[in-house]
């Protein structure tokens, strides 16, 4: 029986490329700007019960989206439980002090976006760009959960350290500054390419050899 492996989708045209990119890419764009704050508005939730569970020395007293004279932003209010030690400080809680920070709607949905948009682009039939659409949208949000909390609780500590331990290393911190850095958007590429490979439309196909055995006629002799 013939074997069949799947093998790297073929390079498409540069101009069906660069169209399927447009294409996707704005279709994904168009998906975020319309509904992104309302996607994020509905993490929000385990959102924050991700963020206790990460770190319950903090208290939250509002998490929501809110909007700048530039963008809109998740803003994370919080305040100190119980006493906190950085570095060779000691910082107790007060009960009327707080902290807050925000992050962009924009950056949080960055990763989303890309992959969705890869997954989109690339050629094949409708039926196979919806599933990979999906898979993207999966992947996405499963970020989301993880890029959301980790990145509100990243900036709170940040706040700590710069006014109380410059120096320290925080693997936290490291993490945090490598979505900022850049790390979001290959995320977003590395989401969209799995996407792409992973529904692979092409296959390779291996029929094994046969062994032949040729026939001759016998006679036998007078």
């Amino acid at each position: 029986m013939p074997s069949c492996t799947p093998s790297a989708a073929a390079w498409p045209e540069p101009a069906v490329a660069i169209t399927g990119l447009l294409a996707g890419f704005t279709l994904s764009i168009a998906l975020a700007a319309l509904g992104g704050r309302h996607l994020v508005e509905l993490l929000l939730p385990l959102t924050q019960a991700l963020i206790v569970w990460l770190d319950n020395r903090f208290a939250i007293l509002f998490l929501g989206i809110d909007h700048t004279s530039q963008d809109t932003v998740i803003r994370l209010r919080v305040n100190l439980l119980r006493m906190l030690v950085v570095g060779t400080q000691v910082i107790q809680p007060h009960p009327k002090g707080w902290l807050e920070v925000t992050t962009t709607v924009g950056a949080m949905l960055q990763p989303l976006t890309i992959g969705l948009g890869l997954a989109i682009a690339w050629p094949a039939r409708i039926s196979r760009r919806l599933v990979r659409a999906a898979l993207a949208s999966a992947g996405g949000l499963l970020f989301m959960l993880i890029d959301i909390p980790l990145t509100l609780h990243a900036y709170v500590w940040d706040m700590f350290l710069a006014a109380y331990d410059p120096g320290h290393f925080s693997p936290l911190m490291t993490a945090h500054r490598f979505l900022h850095g850049g790390g979001r958007l290959g995320i977003g590429v590395a989401l969209g390419a799995m996407t792409i490979l992973a529904l692979a439309q092409d296959r390779r196909c291996h029929r094994p050899a046969s062994l032949e055995t040729e026939t001759k006629p016998f006679s036998a002799g007078s």
